[in-house]
């Protein structure tokens, strides 16, 4: 790449390779397949209607969820762009569509999870208008509304790469400079955000752009007889009131503008330029931002709409502790170097341990060039000569980039305690700290390691969306149907199961089955139907399940033609929970995930060993077998403190209203317990009548049922490896309605009530509590 040129033209060469590579990313990643990006086009469709800026509430039920009560800067301009293009081609940019858009999103997306290998798609995506608006060229309504918000992105991800140029230039020259806006700017994840639509692009933008007025102002010469020049600190003040209108993690900024206000007035002893330079720098501040803050206090009684913003967001079940935040670092790791889509379309593990190893050098080199710059200081000869003497000419400058990434640091830290919020883009607003770290890594080491470097982040990011992000939201081809069970079952005179083949004999908690099964559609359909596959006891109750959209996602049935076939395979994984020994078969079928109406099915050539409900194909015997273990239905369910559920038992899954219920659970020691809990099971049953068997947890079930109690012996005095039997006997309510329940089991102290979390909980990050089923109620 680039090692010795003029700078202005090198970051002429830097941005036009981010713009073009990131103009790839834009039209490679799917309508809404970045994290929130749904939500902010609707932050933005909301004020291009004419609707004004939301009002919000908790537990929204507005598209623009939790984003509504974001600042709107970056809103405010996105619709006004796509306003003022459908000035000219109106009927292109109409956005009316977007309610229908939004309604395709995907009931099994696995958001957040980057070993999923189905549904990693947020929204159901139609190439074509046959059922509502299509996404493929030539984009219309709010289709090509998101990919002009789009491109009005990936313009402040290049600002942003400009203005880190400019700080570092201030600080390092500008050939290190071109280094560190090159190191910044291929990022991968840098690269997927800034081709996002989203306000983290305005504020990584603004907050540069900040720093860069910043590092001017502390770093330009003066003297006590300097004259006092207040247009420096009315630009400031101007990009810090814009970066407070764009997103709340630029309140730091304030802090950072005040500590460089006083290092000036210090350098020139001059209270009056503390008191002219405050209010050049606060009263355009406060004229662009303090509006905002005032509409916050007078619908919320909170200036910054915290408490909107928590009351419509994912939290823990219970706050993380310092155990849970480490634990979750590799993901805000991968994160920040490249994890796409909603966090869910990871690189193969080869490339993170490349840039871990790159991680470890320039930590190393972070040492060696600190340790150059205190030598140097020192005694200057110290330093090699075939080496960069020190990357901190300026050490004020350099300390408040440095405190910017601290404070973010901090209000990330704060945050990940209540949410989990692993994620690497926050840090994206301190982009020219990041890349004076980087420059300075790289060339503690050697001068040229960091273009090498650069290099190889670039042809990563250009790679990626030709090798992981396109190939990830294709539908896998049809699987072969030589081994299926030929059969013919109509559902609903739409579609038809012409052969199934499936995991029989004996599984065991924790397998994964395997189900296939062949479709063919029918008849021309508008709806988007998602595929049950259940394991079914023979007492009716749901032993595991998959739910899916057909071709992992990426094959909705609207888009089918009828004749079409299409084979797949899904896995089922067992609950390590689950009742054994019991005997069970599958159940297959089509339902309408915005209604639960499931297609009714008729048998009209049966196969072996198959049958139909009044909608589902039944078919194959499975036996559950228990696992081996000390306790019976054995399981390694790990508590924190050292205790683990290693088993339990049940008198009855059957259940009749006001007759007890037994739950005998068995518990071990993998070491010290430190405090005496209280262990409970409570019957957990839904709000209204639940017969079909589904183990859905809804968060408005209700107990009824339960038996708290201390364990004999007290959990403090337990062995390491020792079995603990411990009964709980609990009634169950009269008020039981026949259906399907849950036991909720888990440990708590007393008198505090604090119950003791899951080591791991995946998707319930804190849980503190272990749920399972079924149990069923049924009418006396």
């Amino acid at each position: 790449m680039i090692f010795s040129v003029e700078p202005r033209r090198g970051l002429a060469v830097i941005l036009l390779l981010f713009v073009l590579v990131a103009g790839i990313y834009s039209v490679t990643t799917p309508a809404f397949e970045a994290p929130d990006e749904v939500w902010h086009m609707a932050f933005v469709q909301h004020l291009a209607s004419g609707q004004g800026l939301p009002v919000s509430a908790p537990q929204t039920t507005a598209l623009w969820r939790q984003q509504g009560v974001q600042s709107p800067l970056y809103y405010l301009a996105a619709a006004g762009l796509t306003a003022w293009v459908a000035t000219f081609r109106e009927s292109a940019v109409d956005q009316s569509d977007f309610p229908t858009l939004y309604a395709r999103a995907n009931p099994h997306a696995a958001i957040g999870q980057p070993d999923a290998v189905a549904n990693r798609n947020y929204l159901i995506h139609h190439d074509t208008d046959r059922s509502g608006p299509g996404e493929s060229w030539p984009w219309r309504g709010s289709i090509l509304a998101l990919h002009l918000v789009r491109f009005f992105s990936i313009l402040l991800g290049a600002l942003t790469i400009w203005a880190t140029y400019q700080t570092l230039a201030l600080i390092v020259g500008a050939q290190p400079a071109l280094l560190g806006a090159a190191l910044v700017a291929f990022i991968p994840q840098f690269v997927f955000i800034s081709a996002a639509a989203s306000n983290d692009n305005a504020i990584n933008a603004l907050a540069a752009l900040v720093l860069w007025r910043v590092v001017h102002l502390v770093a330009a010469p003066v003297g006590q007889t300097t004259a006092l020049r207040l247009k420096p600190f009315v630009i400031l003040g101007i990009l810090l009131g814009l970066a407070l209108l764009t997103k709340l993690s630029s309140l730091g900024l304030v802090a950072v503008t005040g500590l460089a206000l006083l290092i000036v007035a210090w350098r020139r002893r001059s209270g009056r330029t503390l008191i002219a330079g405050g209010l050049a720098l606060a009263a355009p501040a406060v004229a662009i931002s303090g509006w905002w803050f005032g509409r916050n206090w007078l619908l919320y009684r909170d200036p910054l709409a915290w408490n909107i913003w928590q009351a419509n967001i994912l939290l823990r079940v219970a706050q993380a502790d310092w155990r849970t935040i480490l634990g979750e670092m590799q993901s805000l790791e991968r994160s920040f170097w490249g994890l796409f889509g909603w966090l869910n379309l990871p690189y193969p593990t080869w490339v993170y341990t490349a840039l871990r190893g790159l991680e470890i050098v320039i930590g190393l080199g972070l040492l060696l060039a600190l340790w150059q710059a205190r030598a140097a200081r020192r005694k200057p000869s110290a330093v090699a000569p075939n080496r960069p003497a020190t990357f901190l000419p300026s050490l004020l400058p350099s300390f408040l980039l440095m405190l910017w990434l601290a404070l973010l640091i901090f209000s990330w830290l704060r945050f990940m305690v209540i949410a989990p919020a692993a994620q690497g883009r926050y840090f994206f607003p301190a982009a020219p700290t990041l890349g004076l770290l980087l420059l300075m890594g790289l060339r503690g080491l050697h001068g040229r390691l960091g273009w090498l470097v650069a290099s190889g982040l670039f042809l990563l990011s250009a790679l990626t969306p030709f090798a992981l992000i396109a190939p990830a939201y294709r539908p896998p081809p049809s699987i072969g149907a030589a081994n299926l069970a030929a059969l013919q079952v109509n559902l609903g005179e739409v579609f038809a199961i012409e052969g199934v083949a499936a995991t029989s004999g004996q599984v065991q908690p924790g397998d994964v089955a395997t189900v296939t099964v062949r479709w063919r559609a029918l008849a021309p359909n508008a709806r988007d139907y998602s595929i049950f596959i259940h394991l079914v006891s023979n007492d009716g109750l749901t032993v595991a399940q998959t739910d899916t959209m057909p071709g992992a996602g990426l094959l909705p049935t609207s888009q089918w033609t009828p004749g079409q076939t299409y084979t797949e395979a899904y896995q089922v994984h067992i609950p390590a929970t689950t009742y054994t020994p019991d005997q069970a078969h599958w159940a297959v079928g089509l339902y309408d995930h915005a209604t639960g109406q499931r297609l009714p099915v008729m048998l009209m050539v049966p196969g072996a060993d198959s049958r139909v409900a009044a909608d589902s194909l039944i078919f194959g015997e499975v036996a559950l077998v228990p696992q081996a273990g000390a306790a019976p239905n054995a399981m390694d369910i790990a508590f924190l403190d050292h205790i683990t559920l290693v088993g339990y038992s049940l008198s009855s899954r059957l259940l009749l209203p006001g007759e007890p219920l037994t739950v005998t659970l068995y518990w071990q020691a993998r070491g010290p317990v430190a405090s005496d809990y209280t262990t409970f099971v409570h019957l957990l049953g839904p709000p209204a009548p639940n017969p079909g068997g589904s183990l859905t947890q809804g968060s408005d079930w209700q107990t009824f049922g339960g038996h708290d109690g201390v364990p004999q012996p007290a959990t403090r005095a337990w062995a390491a490896g020792d079995i603990i039997t411990d009964t709980h006997t609990l009634a169950v309510s009269a008020q039981a309605r026949p259906g399907v329940y849950q036991l909720e089991i888990g440990l708590y102290t007393q008198p505090d009530f604090d119950r003791l979390s899951l080591v791991s909980a995946p998707g319930a990050e804190g849980a503190d509590r272990l749920l399972m089923g079924g149990l069923r109620v049924v009418s006396r």
